[in-house]
């Protein structure tokens, strides 16, 4: 009806055709487009878009292109592997991406057991929280992920748009994961208090100092002002040594529990969920038996 409406204007904005991020129909009338072109885009807002008030409209954007590029992959060959890595051949530069990826592998397997660990303790404990709760932990990792939207120059009624959802189904959406977010929380509070889990200075220390020579090889600060004691007194003096001792605490008791229980096979795993699951396990179990990979 040529009205405007809340939303639907955007300056500099990178669109990547063929993602499928857009409004079905949108990216396609912008294939072929050059730079300095202007297009008239019409669309028709699906009927489950999040916008109460665009569901099954139709609209129409005066779109200016004022940059097109393409995507141009280098050879894969000796001098890429010298220029973009420092390595004297493309096996060489192979054989370390291969090794990176490897410890990466391994690094994500050992945070899924112990995330799958402490879930486990989650389920079989009883933790209540309050919805009030879990809606400001939902909401927080919203305007969290708003911020860093923002930093990528990504203001949130765009990122709306493309998602075609309202703030409050993405609220709601969220919910669950900061419920158990909370749960989690819960549980490794209560696991450092009943094992009296300390964080010392010393260990303090001992777990910045990687961080502490990593960041002054990158930033080249001096071996001096990135030494672990003084990184150290400049974290008490700006009230951040709590905050990384609550975290070493954590982590500590993660570990606990993670060392606890014994890892099985695919096979395993495969064969025991014929025969448990958590639900069988509630029904037949007393309260405070813990089930881990193994038991």
């Amino acid at each position: 009806d040529g009205v405007a409406f809340e939303g639907g204007a955007g300056t500099d904005q990178m669109v990547e055709l063929g993602r499928g991020m857009l409004v079905p129909g949108f990216e396609e009338q912008l294939t072929g487009a050059s730079a300095g072109d202007e297009r008239t885009v019409d669309i028709t807002f699906p009927e489950d878009y999040g916008n109460e008030d665009l569901k099954g409209r139709a609209a129409q954007f005066a779109v200016t292109v004022k940059d097109v590029r393409e995507k141009h992959l280098p050879a894969l060959d000796d001098d890429l592997a010298l220029e973009a890595a420092g390595f004297d051949s493309l096996d060489e530069l192979r054989e370390d991406v291969a090794s990176r990826l490897r410890d990466t592998d391994e690094s994500k397997v050992a945070a899924d057991f112990r995330e799958a660990v402490l879930d486990a303790a989650v389920g079989n404990a009883s933790v209540d929280v309050p919805g009030p709760l879990v809606e400001a932990r939902a909401r927080e990792s919203f305007e969290q992920m708003v911020h860093s939207l923002s930093q990528q120059g990504i203001a949130k009624e765009t990122y709306l748009q493309i998602t075609a959802k309202t703030e409050e189904e993405l609220v709601e959406e969220s919910r669950p994961q900061a419920e158990q977010q909370l749960r989690r929380e819960a549980v490794i509070a209560a696991i450092v208090a009943a094992e009296g889990i300390e964080v010392s200075d010393d260990d303090l220390l001992e777990a910045i100092e990687p961080a502490a020579r990593a960041h002054a090889d990158e930033a080249g600060a001096s071996e001096e002002e990135m030494e672990p004691k003084k990184v150290l007194e400049r974290l008490r003096s700006q009230g951040r040594l709590d905050a990384l001792r609550d975290d070493l605490a954590q982590r500590r008791a993660i570990e606990l529990i993670a060392e606890a229980a014994t890892p099985i096979s695919v096979e395993e795993a495969k064969a025991k969920d014929v025969l448990w699951t958590p639900e069988k396990e509630q029904a037949g179990a007393g309260a405070g038996d813990l089930w881990t990979p193994g038991s």
